[in-house]
């Protein structure tokens, strides 16, 4: 038994022991984008804890440029950790972060992040020494509070033309911003240079450009998004990506965002609740140092919850002052699950 590097052909028994762990079924053309044709991964980034032929453990990083401090590095983020059910106990999972650590010095990563779930964190900060930087905090914002009222108690639905009036009420508050508004459904250059402009943003950030953007927005062959930008005498401004999901209620989601400035973000945010107006509810994530905190709490956001740990995990010394959560800019772009 042994931990080794993905092969080819391996794609059958990784998703049938991700399948058994997360009970429920991956398209493997999903799985082919998130590992293959992801454009910071020269290969998939993929290490398999193999016993007589079986595959009974994965782990696994996506590999991407980010910005620290202002210079282009590799940052690893943590996905599709997995072991099998019934071959717990052996020690597998200290097997494959160890491995995880020496193959990412290796590769030349900075830092290792990751959002796990619990029993997952107690097991990486144990075997791996990395730290809880803290729990990312959910912003929620209410748009149609009849609906969502009716959602869990159904003779309220007859009140929903109330949410009409409450819409029209707010929409008669927003402020004109002057920019010029587009609807982009592929990125250029222009998304290149915004990311070099807003690269001092935090002094951790992936780089979100033209390639990345793309890549993770416009060729994802799960889920639909919707990108909003702001231009100014022609110039890039900023971006934000939304996403709705159809359930109980009608959820929207700010994925994404990115601004060269305070008026460009207030802007954004405004841009964002346009197009996600017929949602129930919109939500986002925000370290509570960043820009988009600030401003969701101005704008009638709360901070419903924080359910999801971010841990980090230095591979060279000399980034430990990177374990400070204050220091990063995170998004639900950041993770493969949005």
């Amino acid at each position: 038994m042994a931990v080794r590097r993905y092969q080819p052909g391996d794609e059958s028994q990784i998703q049938t022991l991700f399948q058994k762990t997360f009970h429920q079924e991956r398209p493997l053309d999903a799985w082919e984008w998130k590992f293959k044709q992801n454009p910071k991964h020269k290969e998939p980034f993929i290490l398999v804890f193999e016993e007589n032929g079986k595959i009974l453990g994965h782990i696994s990083l996506w590999l991407m440029s980010a910005y620290i401090k202002g210079c282009v590095e590799t940052v690893g983020v943590r996905v599709d950790t997995m072991v099998d059910p019934d071959a717990r106990g052996k020690g597998i999972y200290k097997h494959l972060n160890d491995a995880l650590i020496e193959e990412g010095r290796k590769a030349g990563i900075t830092y290792l992040y990751g959002f796990p779930a619990p029993k997952a964190k107690e097991l990486f900060l144990r075997y791996t020494g990395a730290s809880h930087l803290t729990d990312m905090p959910r912003w929620m914002y209410v748009q149609k509070p009849v609906s969502l009222l009716a959602s869990k108690l159904s003779l309220l639905k007859v009140l929903k033309p109330l949410d009409r009036v409450y819409g029209k009420i707010r929409k008669s508050k927003k402020t004109p911003h002057g920019y010029e508004v587009k609807r982009i459904t592929r990125c250029d250059d222009a998304f290149d240079k915004l990311a070099e402009k807003t690269k001092h943003t935090a002094d951790g950030l992936v780089v979100r450009d033209a390639v990345y953007l793309n890549w993770r927005f416009f060729d994802h062959p799960v889920h639909h998004y919707k990108m909003t930008a702001l231009y100014k005498q022609g110039q890039l401004q900023g971006y934000v990506i939304t996403h709705e999901k159809e359930g109980r209620f009608r959820n929207g989601m700010i994925v994404d965002w990115l601004a060269v400035d305070d008026d460009a973000w207030r802007a954004l945010l405004e841009e964002a609740l346009s197009v996600l107006r017929e949602a129930d509810i919109v939500q986002s994530w925000a370290l509570p140092s960043m820009m988009p905190a600030h401003l969701m709490k101005k704008n009638g956001f709360v901070h419903k919850d924080s359910p999801m740990p971010l841990v980090g995990k230095e591979i060279e010394s000399d980034n430990t002052d990177m374990n400070d959560p204050d220091k990063w800019f995170i998004t639900p772009g950041d993770v493969d699950s949005y």
